[in-house]
């Protein structure tokens, strides 16, 4: 349980908005878990460029207008990791997923940044996913595309961001934050998801989204 005290009343207003979504990561029977690749612990498995005998790799470098883009051939961190027994571990089947970035700098306006890895983009049967995301998942599986594409509208609005901020101090989101904050119902993610079409929509229409789902919710 958490008691909010806000001392302004930009303080006091995000959690006054959240109010409105009433489910939980439990409810809505999904999980967050952090990307189990070490990239450090897994050097010698890690290449470049993808190859027959590799499982795509995802990094933050690979969010790009809400969606995974892959591989970035011209970045500096690799784009594929070698499956071999000894990685199996490290995998997830493919599938939609909804990842963040576990860390971000002071200077960047957002804390909570969120994208959609559609497997219909990637033609690969595993992913890894490195240690600098985390993911939201279904009992370890892909989310319903639906239910992915809702989650990731809400997770890029700016009151998102804001609630955040009131009780995180620092840059880094780690799963236990996310599986503590209040959610939309499983009725709301769908309408949300009606929104997303090839790319996520601007952070103007998406605010707009979720400002027109808070006050339905009031009245």
């Amino acid at each position: 349980m958490f008691i909010h005290l806000g001392t302004t009343d930009a303080d006091s207003g995000p959690a006054e908005r959240m109010s409105c979504l009433a489910s939980s990561i439990d409810k809505l029977g999904l999980g967050v878990s952090t990307g189990r690749v070490v990239d450090f612990r897994a050097r010698e498995h890690l290449r470049q460029l993808p190859g027959q005998d590799t499982v795509p790799l995802i990094y933050p470098c690979h969010f790009l207008n809400g969606f995974i883009n892959w591989p970035v051939e011209s970045g500096k961190k690799p784009n594929a990791i070698v499956s071999s027994y000894k990685t199996s571990d490290l995998f997830v089947e493919a599938g939609f997923y909804v990842l963040t970035k576990r860390f971000s700098s002071k200077e960047q306006p957002r804390r909570v940044m969120a994208a959609i890895y559609d497997p219909a983009r990637i033609a690969t049967h595993l992913v890894g996913f490195e240690n600098h995301l985390n993911y939201f998942h279904k009992e370890g599986k892909g989310l319903p595309a639906d239910l992915a594409k809702g989650l990731a509208v809400y997770l890029n609005s700016t009151i998102v961001d804001q609630y955040f901020r009131l009780f995180s101090g620092h840059t880094q989101v780690n799963a236990t934050d996310l599986q503590k904050m209040p959610y939309p119902s499983q009725e709301q993610l769908l309408r949300l998801s009606s929104y997303v079409k090839e790319t996520m929509p601007d952070q103007e229409t998406i605010d707009d989204i979720m400002e027109k789902e808070c006050l339905n919710c009031e009245k």
